[in-house]
């Protein structure tokens, strides 16, 4: 059997206090301990190492060289273990190294990351930080073991073992170029359902839904909507959108961010249409580290409702 087992770890308190004070008295009012308990520790421990470990010279109790041999690995364990267990319940993003994996679709990763990577600029210089897109089933089995630390975006519940919190609640709108000739200061619903548009569906995320919900409004107008162009990636659209009279519906955020990098406007659609909530997913497993908390928070401050 290993002798490890055997050996009550607390004793290695004694000898580190023992190493450093050089008293079993100073030792015991160290440790909030009686005399005679420390005297007894001490006793336990000489008896498992088959060594004095202290004898009394010069009026101080000398450590002996086996004893000057273990200090070091024992001095440097104790530091680790509580440098664990510090860590443990503190995470300082000034000085942290640590590297976050997020799961977001192209879109999250077009309104949310600029913000964040400029926010860990400032307070978090030395984190690293992953963004990555994948289906929810693969974000699911992901997160439990730590590959993935966050997941952003509307999915469905992924179950009792997980949490989520809404980090912002958008609408959805219609982006068309400037001076569009069917649109004269608001967008009507005769232009609407005229109007040839662009589907945006990609791969991860709910976007389904909202072209579910179109296809109910316009069959409810008893018209055929005409989708022109169907995407799953927003990268050349505000440049598309503001070339040609195609129009496109996407919630308010993303439409925003189109506005930054091309001549389009964004317009109130001209029915009522359920408004869009974004969420930040984690596991339990994680819940309380503080780490993971410090990464919530930042999510949540700066996108608020």
């Amino acid at each position: 059997m290993n002798k490890l087992y055997s050996l009550d770890l607390n004793l290695l308190l004694v000898f580190d206090a023992m190493l450093r004070v050089g008293s079993v008295s100073r030792t015991a009012e160290e440790m909030g301990l009686t005399q005679p308990s420390t005297s007894n520790a001490l006793a336990r421990l000489r008896n498992f190492f088959g060594d004095p470990l202290f004898v009394r010279s010069d009026g101080a109790m000398r450590p002996t060289p086996l004893a000057l041999q273990m200090a070091e690995p024992v001095q440097e364990a104790l530091g680790q273990l509580r440098r664990a267990i510090e860590d443990k319940r503190y995470f300082d993003p000034m000085t942290s190294c640590r590297r976050f994996s997020i799961c977001m679709n192209e879109m999250g990763q077009r309104v949310f990351l600029p913000k964040i990577v400029t926010r860990f600029a400032e307070i978090a210089p030395g984190v690293d930080l992953e963004a990555m897109e994948m289906t929810s089933q693969l974000a699911q089995a992901a997160m439990p073991n730590g590959d993935v630390d966050l997941v952003i975006g509307y999915f469905s519940d992924f179950g009792p073992s997980f949490f989520r919190q809404r980090v912002t609640t958008g609408h959805y709108v219609a982006v068309a170029r400037k001076g569009h000739p069917q649109i004269d200061g608001i967008l009507t619903l005769p232009a609407y359902l005229s109007a040839s548009h662009i589907s945006y569906v990609p791969a991860l995320g709910n976007h389904a839904a909202l072209e579910a919900l179109l296809a109910e409004e316009f069959m409810k107008h008893g018209v055929r909507r005409r989708v022109a162009l169907r995407v799953a990636n927003s990268l050349g659209i505000p440049k598309i959108i503001s070339s040609t009279d195609l129009i496109m519906t996407v919630p308010s955020v993303l439409a925003h961010a189109f506005c930054e990098t091309a001549p389009v406007q964004v317009f109130d659609l001209p029915f009522d249409i359920p408004h869009i909530e974004i969420f930040q997913y984690w596991h339990a497993r994680y819940h309380h580290d503080p780490a993971n908390q410090w990464l919530r928070a930042q999510f949540k401050s700066l996108f608020p409702d």
